[in-house]
């Protein structure tokens, strides 16, 4: 999966491509030298009239400030939908998406800003220690760690703002 691949969208600045969000997000931090930001990757989706539609989003607060975000939308044709235990594939697919997205935008910004250390941007996952997604929080965590997320990293609900607030929202 290369969400890199697919357009984004933004508010503020419209229809981009990956290179274009890259270009837009240095730019940012650029206009603004030492001011703290806080770069984000999450994802939500829904199930519409029997598809799964997927809302990833790339979230970039200058704090205190305000925010822009990107997004890009994609279906997962291959999941079942109808019924409320099939919400695992979906819970797997929106960590995929975010986890890929994450690193593909930590490698390019990496690059960007010529710093090879670059590690924080955060990777949100719409799960919580309550309700229907606890069962599945340790292999959440274990994936996104997996992908080479460190703890400090990984948000959950009610922290990860970029899926459950801003990819909901777009949604």
């Amino acid at each position: 999966m290369t969400l890199s691949k697919q357009d984004f969208f933004s508010p503020t600045v419209g229809r981009l491509s990956f290179d274009g969000v890259v270009y837009a997000i240095v730019g940012l931090v650029r206009e603004y030298p030492g001011a703290p930001f806080r770069i984000s990757v999450g994802t939500d989706s829904e199930e519409i009239l029997g598809h799964v539609k997927f809302m990833t989003v790339i979230h970039v607060w200058r704090i205190g400030h305000g925010a822009r975000a990107f997004r890009t939308e994609g279906n997962g044709s291959e999941i079942k939908t109808g019924t409320p235990k099939n919400f695992r594939p979906r819970i797997y697919e929106e960590i995929l998406r975010t986890a890929t997205l994450a690193q593909e935008l930590r490698s390019a910004l990496r690059e960007a800003f010529g710093d090879p250390n670059l590690e924080d941007i955060e990777v949100h996952a719409d799960v919580s220690e309550t309700g229907g997604t606890s069962s599945m929080l340790r292999e959440v965590i274990g994936m996104l760690k997996g992908y080479g997320f460190a703890d400090a990293l990984i948000k959950i609900k009610p922290e990860a703002y970029a899926a459950s607030a801003v990819a909901d929202h777009y949604i």
